[in-house]
């Protein structure tokens, strides 16, 4: 058996960031860089220094609590854990047999800023693997189930169907309820979208975005016990129920009186405080300013972005999401001609700055993502 190769680009996060989990239509647009995998028979799973041996790994894909993978794997260093974490649930769920491979990584995404390098890894590796022939929808949610579970990283699913699904040169819109891709729109030949690298490196599973993804779930469990009824995504809730939200809540206090969230992968620790109010918002606003971006984008407006963008950057800041680093970003794009927008991106906290504007505004940009 010969060599299997599967690859995987990055994604620029036009509008929706941090609103998948929410059940919200995001905005995507995968990059010119990518990941690629290439898998070499072996007579085990080595990436790197890891080695799983065919039978550690079918016992890892058949133990019941991923926790007792994640300890398995502590001592690794912590990038093996995704590729790792996508062969055990490859295996798991049956997609694959315990693979006997040596994986070789190469790349020119850049990693730690926010433009899914994770993500891209995670879906390069399954498709070298020899996933790649299930629908790419599922091989998503398998390698976010890896991410989230074995990695322990509590991302939505926006940015795995953005890198299986998406298309270069084209927007791809995803409604994350629980995900389906929409028909992708071909930007016009003048229009582009960048991103802009802050300089702040970015990670997933850091504490402000756990800490804003627990304070959206909050929320919701706060409405529904007030409105007496329940519904199934942050951002399908009233929009005037979400305003009267308290603007801060202890987690002590949610707990003794709420009890629990019903988000599995993020939990409430009694001594953080929660921007319950803006995390909550986000997600409803979000999935209305993703529709109206789209609407403007089909009607050849990209001039109408920029205030949705500028809202949405506001909103990252009151969720702690922001940085000195994004702000400073945003604000030397908005002072280039030719650009529209621009707006803290993915998970927030630094990483990278997209940005919308005319062909070329940005070609003096060092590092720009494409």
């Amino acid at each position: 058996m010969g060599c299997t190769t599967g690859s995987a680009p990055g994604r620029l996060d036009l509008l929706g960031g941090v609103a998948d989990y929410s059940g919200a239509l995001v905005l995507q647009m995968p990059t010119r860089q990518s990941i690629e995998v290439v898998a070499e028979p072996d007579e085990a799973l080595v990436v790197g220094p890891a080695v799983l041996s065919v039978a550690e790994t079918a016992r890892l894909a058949a133990v019941r609590d991923y926790g007792d993978v994640r300890r398995a794997l502590e001592g690794l260093p912590r990038w093996t854990h995704y590729v790792l974490g996508v062969a055990v649930v490859l295996v798991r769920h049956g997609v694959i047999t315990p693979p006997q491979a040596r994986l070789r990584i190469s790349s020119d995404l850049p990693e730690s800023v926010g433009v899914a390098s994770s993500a891209a890894l995670e879906v390069a590796t399954a498709r070298a693997l020899g996933a790649g022939v299930i629908d790419p929808l599922r091989l998503a949610a398998l390698c976010q189930e890896a991410e989230n579970y074995v990695v322990g990283a509590p991302c939505g699913v926006m940015d795995q169907v953005a890198v299986a699904v998406g298309s270069a040169g084209a927007l791809l819109p995803i409604l994350c309820r629980p995900a389906s891709a929409w028909p992708a729109v071909t930007l016009p030949p003048d229009l582009e979208i960048v991103g802009w690298p802050t300089g702040a490196a970015h990670d997933v599973s850091g504490t402000p975005y756990g800490r804003a993804r627990a304070a959206a779930f909050m929320g919701k469990r706060m409405v529904e016990e007030s409105e007496g009824r329940t519904w199934t995504w942050v951002s399908e809730l009233p929009p005037s129920e979400v305003a009267r939200l308290p603007e801060l809540v202890g987690g002590a206090e949610f707990v003794r009186r709420w009890g629990h969230t019903g988000d599995p992968v993020t939990t409430v620790r009694p001594e953080e405080v929660y921007p319950v109010r803006a995390a909550a918002a986000f997600g409803v606003e979000e999935h209305a300013r993703s529709g109206e971006a789209l609407a403007a984008l089909r009607r050849g407006e990209p001039g109408r972005l920029g205030p949705l963008l500028h809202a949405s950057q506001a909103c990252y800041d009151a969720m702690g999401l922001g940085h000195p680093a994004a702000t400073a970003a945003v604000e030397a794009a908005l002072g280039t001609p030719g650009v529209y927008g621009a707006r803290s991106s993915g998970g927030g906290c630094g990483g990278t700055v997209v940005v919308v504007c005319e062909r070329g505004a940005l070609d003096h940009v060092d590092a720009v993502i494409r």
